[in-house]
């Protein structure tokens, strides 16, 4: 039995964990944090977005790109650094910037949404009862509400592109959309039109990690920080360690799977493997519900806000906004206050807003929205990483889909869209 051992146990180490070790592999599960799920997968926006992976590249974003440079408080910012990396990536960002190729990568997205999709529910439906996976998965539907009625003609188009490859959606008015969600009754500003998308769902992406890892029996190597890698004769052979007292160790095994979220690109630079990754910081706050009859039922994006509200029990995780700014994980105020602002004027009186518990998150970005999922040119090494705001959409399907590429075998779609570009 092979031995592979994952850097990371986000939503994606922890899903790749679970496909490896149903193939019959024997996994250590290995991250800096006390237990799976405290990185990006911590507090994320909670849904299950299979119809929505448009990339962030997209000729409307190059257009954006200067008020993004100009304004802190854009639902999109960046501020430049001048490494050359960080302009590498912005370079290739631009150059994937065109109509045709955003529509080269919504639909590879949408096969991997769609494998994911249904890796999940067969994880769930084929899980022993001895170890069954504990996390609830609700599928709640989607409405994105859009404030411009100029955006209509643009989205039905979309809708009408996204049918050929299966999603399931419908445009509608003002009332159907109030019809569909209720709490929307109360929205203190104008709704013209919106898109539904009765498939997608919603879970705990830190409760998801947890139950993956854990349902996986991989043996977990917690506060534990990869520092480099062991290499002879071209290949990786084992991970250089310190754990939580500062004890280096050494972790041997046959391959290594790269999961690291937005820390992959500099643990693998010192191997001369180039990542365009780079990290994306996104906030969330938690608000319990004081009146159900006014919170969201349903999955809601506002478009023109850039944020989401996925209802998770007793609870609705509000999620939004994009910063390029590095590795800059401190909460800005300003983005907590326009959360709570967003979320009392749109479901008024629904929520406590007492304790939002403020959380912020750097996603592994590629330029292109592309996850890398693969092989690298040294031997036994591997990714899973640069999934973005989809990491965990994706998780599922593109576990699955380095598990085969693992073995040789031929996967049921295409992977050569997410191949590491030498």
């Amino acid at each position: 039995m092979k031995h592979i051992c994952i850097i990371g146990a986000g939503v994606i180490g922890s899903a790749t964990a679970m496909a490896l070790a149903r193939e019959g592999f024997q996994v250590t599960l290995v991250d800096a944090a006390d237990r799976p799920g405290q990185g990006a997968s911590r507090a994320n926006g909670a849904q299950l977005s299979y119809s929505y992976v448009e990339p962030l590249a997209t000729p409307a974003a190059l257009r954006a790109l200067p008020g993004w440079l100009l304004s802190r408080d854009s639902p999109l910012s960046w501020q430049p650094r001048w490494q050359l990396s960080h302009w590498r990536w912005l370079a290739a960002f631009i150059r994937a910037c065109t109509q045709a190729r955003v529509q080269q990568t919504t639909e590879a997205l949408l096969r991997l949404s769609f494998l994911s999709r249904d890796v999940l529910a067969r994880w769930q439906r084929e899980a022993p009862t001895e170890r069954p996976l504990g996390v609830q998965v609700r599928q709640a539907g989607k409405l994105v509400i859009h404030r411009d009625a100029g955006k209509r003609d643009a989205a039905q188009r979309q809708v009408a592109w996204q049918a050929r490859f299966g999603c399931r959606q419908r445009v509608l008015d003002a009332d159907a959309c109030r019809r569909q969600e209720p709490a929307l009754a109360h929205d203190r500003a104008p709704i013209a039109f919106g898109v539904w998308t009765p498939d997608e769902a919603v879970t705990d992406a830190q409760q998801l990690s947890h139950a993956l890892a854990e349902a996986s029996g991989a043996r977990w190597r917690m506060d534990t920080r990869v520092v480099g890698f062991v290499q002879r004769d071209g290949r990786v052979h084992a991970l250089r360690c310190t754990d939580a007292g500062g004890a280096e160790r050494e972790i041997e095994a046959d391959a290594f799977v790269v999961s690291a979220g937005p820390g992959a690109a500099a643990l693998l630079k010192p191997l001369g493997v180039p990542l365009p990754i780079e990290p994306i910081k996104g906030y969330s706050i938690s608000l319990q519900i004081a009146n159900a009859a006014r919170a969201p039922q349903v999955s809601v994006t506002d478009a023109a806000r850039k944020l989401v509200y996925a209802r998770l029990g007793e609870r609705v995780r509000i999620a939004g906004f994009a910063e390029l700014r590095g590795a800059d994980l401190r909460i800005d105020p300003r983005r907590i206050e326009a959360m709570l602002q967003a979320a009392t004027d749109t479901f008024p009186g629904a929520f406590q807003t007492g304790d939002p518990e403020p959380w912020a998150g750097l996603r592994p970005a590629t330029p292109g929205s592309r996850p890398l999922i693969g092989a690298t040119r040294i031997g036994g090494l591997w990714l899973n990483t640069g999934h973005g705001a989809l990491g965990l959409t994706l998780a599922c399907g593109s576990a699955w889909l380095l598990s085969q590429l693992m073995q040789d075998r031929t996967p049921s779609i295409d992977a050569a869209p997410f191949r590491l570009q030498d």
